[in-house]
């Protein structure tokens, strides 16, 4: 970390606490958390091994294990078709104990509209692309570092259209057009009102400032705050320097567990 920034532990191994597995629940952001970047949220690679180490967590967890995404329902699953509870579209959309819930605003028009909208001014900035999700529009700008402002103004001027049951939230290197009332930090708030989350102590871990509500509601609870890799402006209490040091993390965790 540069300058006087504080050095943040890794998490606690939990592993050697007697409240271990009992009183804990887990949830994990995917993207440079779980897994490392890619350059297209499709180009990203789940190791073999990481969906079964889930859900043997899960297991042990009553349950008490959920990803939390900006990814839509639809594409976590097909990254982890093992049926996990999951928070999708960064809390716009849900699924706990097989119940699937989502928010719905009221635009003042459809988001499909915006999409159609967006494609004339979106010829002009070659490699900015936009990414339509079921409850959400996030234009990608990794490919054109370059035209980061011109992107968010055009984000900007579609979520002043759509109106104030929508915000703009900001990532690396794309925008996303959602819900306002969807965040992270509420879909993981929704979770520990029920059970089997309810009453157990959070752990949420994520790498980017769309986990940083996140990080803030688990704190809020006495949990624990995990953020993945560089960048010391974070709510997090805890650090881990990327996504192999998390999945060694819950590695050990696993490998604790009775047979």
């Amino acid at each position: 970390a540069a300058g006087n920034a504080p050095m943040r532990a890794p998490p606690p191994a939990l592993t050697d606490r007697t409240d271990w597995p009992d009183a804990w629940a887990l949830f994990l952001d995917i993207d440079g958390t779980l897994l490392e970047l890619a350059p297209r949220p499709e180009l990203v690679r789940v190791p073999p091994d990481l969906p079964a180490r889930l859900c043997r967590l899960a297991d042990a967890l009553g349950g008490a294990l959920a990803l939390v995404s900006g990814r839509p329902l639809a594409t976590i699953d097909e990254l982890f078709p093992v049926g996990l509870d999951a928070v999708g579209t960064h809390g716009a959309e849900w699924r706990l104990a097989g119940q699937v819930g989502e928010v719905t605003p009221a635009g003042r028009m459809p988001l499909a509209a915006i999409a159609r909208a967006l494609e004339e001014p979106l010829r002009h900035l070659p490699g900015v692309w936009l990414e339509p999700k079921p409850k959400s529009l996030a234009l990608h700008f990794r490919a054109a570092a370059a035209l980061e402002t011109q992107a968010l103004r055009l984000a900007r001027v579609a979520v002043r259209a759509l109106g104030p049951d929508y915000r703009l939230q900001a990532g690396k290197q794309v925008v996303e057009i959602l819900p306002a009332s969807a965040s992270k930090g509420a879909g993981i708030r929704r979770f520990l009102a029920s059970p089997p989350y309810a009453g157990r102590t959070p752990i949420f871990v994520g790498d980017d400032l769309t986990d940083e509500d996140g990080f803030a509601a688990v704190n809020a609870l006495g949990g624990l705050s995990v953020r993945v890799g560089a960048g010391a402006d974070t709510q997090a209490h805890h650090a881990l320097a990327a996504p192999a040091d998390l999945r060694h993390w819950l590695a050990a965790l696993a490998a604790s567990l009775k047979a």
